[in-house]
Parts: C-alpha cells; sequence; structure tokens
C-alpha cells in the first residue's frame, strides 16, 4: 500500500490540485527543458509548445538545470561539476564555482539538480548518492544515502531516483518538502528527510515507463504548488497527494527531443 505522506508544514504549504493546470497557467509562463549535452527548450506551459531551442554556450555538457528560486538565476551543473549561471535568452553561461566534491556518476546514469528554495542550497544527486552544494563557494556537503523507510512497502530494495523537485519553489520560503520520481516502480516517491535520504512512496504515476523523466513543482506568487513531469514525449501534471497523473499533453514542437530535465521560471 502507498503511503500519503504528510507535508513538512502543511499549515504553511499550499499544493494545488493539478486538474486543469494547463488552463489555469499564467499566459507567458515559461519552463526550460534540457536535451542532449546542453541543449535547452523554451516551453510555453500554456500549450506545450516549444518555442525556442539553443545550445548553452561555454560548457562542454550539462548533468541538469533548475532555477535558484531566492534569486530568480537560472543555474546548471556542468559534467566538470562547475556550477554556472546560464543567462536563458542567451544560452551563455558564466561559472560561479566549482564543487569542492565530485558526484560519483555511472554511465549515463541521471543526475538530479535541484534547489531546496528554503536552504538556498543545491540537491545534486545520481544513484543512492545524494549530496548538498552551496553554489556560491562550492562546498559540497555528503548527506545520507537513499534507501527507503524502513517502514515503507519497498524496504529494502534498491530505489531508482531519475528526477526531483521541492514544493514552495518561490523567493525563500519558511517551509518546503522534496518529491521525487522512481523510474523502477514508475511512481511518485516523497524524500522525507532530504538530508539523511529516507524514502516513502506515495503513489504510482499510472503511465508506462520512459526513457527519460523530467520533473519539477512550479510555485506561484500566491504559493500554489503544481508537479509536471515531461516523459513520453508528454508533459503531464501529477498528484502530490496520490502520485497519479492527472492530465497530459503531446509536447509540441520539440522535434523529437527526449527531456532529462525540466525547471519552471516562474516570477519572483
Amino acid at each position: 500500500m502507498f503511503k500519503n505522506i504528510p507535508l513538512l508544514t502543511a499549515t504553511a504549504i499550499v499544493a494545488v490540485s493539478a486538474t486543469g493546470a494547463m488552463a489555469e497557467m499564467k499566459a507567458g509562463t515559461m519552463a526550460i527543458g534540457l536535451s542532449g549535452d546542453k541543449t535547452l527548450h523554451h516551453i510555453d506551459a500554456a500549450t506545450a509548445t516549444v518555442k525556442a531551442t539553443m545550445d548553452v554556450e561555454g560548457v562542454d555538457k550539462l548533468l541538469g538545470v533548475d532555477l535558484r528560486p531566492a534569486t530568480g538565476q537560472l543555474i546548471g551543473v556542468t559534467d566538470a561539476f562547475e556550477i554556472v549561471e546560464i543567462d536563458p535568452e542567451t544560452g551563455a553561461a558564466t561559472v560561479i564555482s566549482t564543487m569542492d566534491t565530485e558526484l560519483p556518476i555511472e554511465g549515463d546514469a541521471p543526475v538530479i539538480v535541484d534547489f531546496n528554495p528554503m536552504a538556498d542550497k543545491l540537491r545534486f544527486m545520481s544513484g543512492t548518492t545524494n549530496h548538498r552544494v552551496d553554489i556560491e563557494s562550492g562546498a559540497v556537503t555528503v548527506d545520507g544515502s537513499l534507501e527507503f523507510e524502513a517502514e515503507d512497502m519497498h524496504a529494502g530494495e534498491a530505489p531508482a531516483i531519475v528526477a526531483a523537485a521541492y514544493i514552495n519553489s518561490h523567493g525563500k520560503p519558511e517551509s518546503t518538502a522534496m518529491y521525487d520520481i522512481d523510474s523502477t516502480i514508475v511512481a511518485l516517491i516523497q524524500q522525507t528527510s532530504p538530508n539523511d535520504g529516507t524514502l516513502a512512496a506515495i503513489g504510482k504515476l499510472g503511465i508506462e515507463g520512459a526513457g527519460s523523466y523530467a520533473f519539477d513543482i512550479a510555485t506561484d506568487a500566491e504559493g500554489a504548488n503544481t508537479a509536471w513531469l515531461a516523459a513520453g514525449g508528454k508533459l503531464h501534471t501529477v498528484s502530490l497527494e496520490d502520485g497519479s497523473v492527472q492530465e497530459s499533453w503531446d509536447i509540441q514542437d520539440a522535434d523529437g527531443a527526449e527531456l532529462r530535465d525540466i525547471t519552471f521560471m516562474t516570477a519572483m
């Protein structure tokens, strides 16, 4: 039985139903998807349509990208473990720092790059390795390895976490919570203690498995959270309550690109 995990501070968190989310998205809301080694796609979230595509300049390969909610910057991590700021209009990358501890990555294993908006630190993970990064200095804290909680139905199984996102990613909130995608069970997971790496399954997505998963939670100025998943050439909304996909749209004008990361550039 999948669990419905309570949010960290439920009274301070507003999680919205994804039903009708596309119609409710504000005009001009832009998501940025990452494909290939370093190709960015500007996606109009109101229509699930790619409006522009560009390569990032000054890097060989990006492991992932995310919005830094505290500043509104688009941040990327390169395969040299450099943390870069990316101009979303031109694709120009500027190095901020270099991580002092490298993340072990096996082959083409997915890498997770996502900001904790409350701590303003970067969550950086691959396989079961779980790092926390200060992007200004590059200092890395090695946190607890990812594993399911002892009471979870998947306890003892090897997790296959391929994407993650935090709620309340607007400015610098007083509370947050972290959600992951597991590609083996094709389900939404809550990372109940991000630093300890503990996981608890919420529920299956209800879609077929995909070659890659790009996941983000968009937060508007009113604090409403909408979970978005790009997989199998479609853009989906996902319930944070039970993990199920709510609505789905074909991503238009992507020219067959397979998105491996996505972030929503919500207004500051």
